[in-house]
């Protein structure tokens, strides 16, 4: 079974559906990841975009597509590939949110951050 590796990130969807299109019209499977997080939570938190994937056998002719489409070439090495990893390292910590998907534990973090919040200010609200 093939892994499946991310080959492009951006941050308004409806680009990435353009990249699928010409992908899957050469005939390769992919797949975009956080689309629905992207344009929900894209203009309050930086959810990493929404992210092309595509199998681990295929990622020769996606980058070929990428070139010839004019596309910037995705560099996992950079230093920002991921602005999103503190998050998935520090809920792994985390039981009984480290088997949920990335958008489900932001969405997890951002309640209980309003929840402590709540517990910390309610005090002074009620005066």
């Amino acid at each position: 079974m093939d892994n499946i590796v991310e080959i492009a990130r951006f941050q308004n969807p409806a680009e990435a559906q353009i990249l699928l299109s010409l992908l899957r019209a050469e005939g390769i499977e992919c797949n975009l990841r956080n689309e629905f997080t992207s344009q929900i939570m894209g203009g309050y938190v930086d959810v990493g975009g929404a992210i092309v994937e595509v199998l681990e056998a295929d990622v020769p002719r996606a980058l070929d597509i990428l070139k010839e489409g004019g596309y910037e070439i995705y560099n996992s090495n950079t230093e920002n590939a991921r602005p999103i990893n503190w998050l998935t390292s520090f809920t792994n910590k985390i039981p009984i949110v480290k088997n949920l998907s990335q958008e489900v534990r932001i969405i997890v973090l951002l309640v209980a951050v309003a929840l402590i919040a709540t517990a910390i200010l309610f005090p002074f609200i009620t005066k």
